[in-house]
């Protein structure tokens, strides 16, 4: 794998953006593989002093602690490129949903007979922070990726053209889209394959 040359299946897909008002083409990635756990830890052990299966043995070892350590309000740094986790927080309580709220909780009370407790609750104050509740919070984890990633990723990829599955040359500062093969036609009708049009109502090559 390391031998591979280093490329994206690219397709252009022109769409109609109806935010800025005009026609805009956006690159989508096509016919991508997938490299499945054991190939992935054979590859990282290739040229060094360990095998796939100590590769193995610390990748299940970081599926295990990595949650734990996060749970103790740490992030975690794990490569010298500084790719990061770090735990993160969900949940929010608008004055709607607090209005909502309140308006179920007075209603429990009347049902159950408890009037007084009914009419204390003021279905319509002001929404307080203390209005939303640590068991209406979501934990997620996030992964900063480090920017030398992209920047080393950009340098050393490549990018071959597919139009209609087969590679082509690009046609960059050419005058027509017609080696797109119908990627710049506007009339779905128009392009002679219903294969070519994608259900989102863009236009692909």
């Amino acid at each position: 794998m390391g031998n591979m040359p280093m490329a994206l299946n690219v397709q252009m897909v022109l769409t109609e953006n109806k935010l800025i008002g005009e026609k805009i083409v956006t690159p989508r990635i096509v016919n991508q593989q997938t490299l499945d756990y054991d190939t992935f830890c054979d590859y990282l052990a290739q040229g060094s002093t360990v095998t796939a299966a100590d590769v193995s043995a610390v990748m299940k070892q970081l599926e295990k602690n990595i949650p734990l350590i996060l749970g103790l309000n740490t992030k975690i740094v794990a490569s010298p490129d500084g790719l990061t986790f770090r735990p993160t927080v969900k949940g929010s309580i608008t004055q709607s949903q607090l209005k909502a709220k309140l308006t179920q909780r007075k209603a429990d009370y009347e049902a159950a007979g408890n009037t007084a407790a009914a009419e204390k609750i003021d279905v319509n104050r002001e929404l307080m922070a203390s209005d939303l509740a640590t068991s209406d919070l979501t934990a997620c984890i996030v992964i900063d990726m480090p920017k030398k990633w992209d920047s080393r990723f950009q340098q050393t990829v490549d990018f071959k053209r597919i139009v209609k599955g087969v590679v082509i040359e690009d046609n960059t500062g050419t005058d027509s889209g017609s080696d797109d093969q119908g990627s710049d036609v506007t009339d779905p009708g128009s392009s002679g394959s219903g294969s070519d049009i994608p259900t989102g109502g863009g236009i692909y090559e």
